[in-house]
């Protein structure tokens, strides 16, 4: 979870995503399970964004990457955690919140015009993420 001191929690650096639906997602036999997370970007209204929660602890680096596509308003990213944060948030989505809930994607070269810029000429984006939170709604 992001350190609330952290430079990364500033805001040009955050990315809100609402969450619409969680899916668990096993590939094959024998691997283990992943969460499919599909969201709205709050920032950016008109996209769409699918995530790939997996169990990897990243000790070094970016926990995932987000690539926003060159010809629609779509987003995809995979997102590594270690064992007991992917649990947590597994746990959590397991419940339908009474509202939707939010997950909180902090990167250092997140910059919204850039990627709207670069979507209208054509171009794909892609941006590391360095650490996420999220606010799930219980009452």
């Amino acid at each position: 979870m992001p350190d609330p001191n952290s430079s990364r929690t500033n805001s040009s650096n955050q990315m809100q995503l609402t969450i619409l639906s969680a899916e668990a997602v096993k590939p094959q036999l024998g691997v283990k399970v992943n969460l499919a997370v599909s969201c709205n970007i709050s920032e950016l209204p008109n996209y769409h964004c699918n995530l790939v929660f997996t169990r990897k602890h990243q000790d070094l680096g970016p926990i995932g990457f987000l690539k926003f596509e060159s010809k629609r308003p779509l987003a995809s990213g995979l997102i590594s955690l270690k064992e007991s944060d992917f649990d947590e948030i597994f746990e959590l989505v397991k419940n339908s919140p009474p509202r939707n809930a939010s997950i909180f994607l902090y990167t250092k070269n997140y910059i919204e015009n850039e990627i709207i810029n670069n979507s209208m000429s054509g171009l794909e984006s892609n941006i590391e993420i360095n650490d996420l939170g999220w606010r799930y709604p219980i009452i």
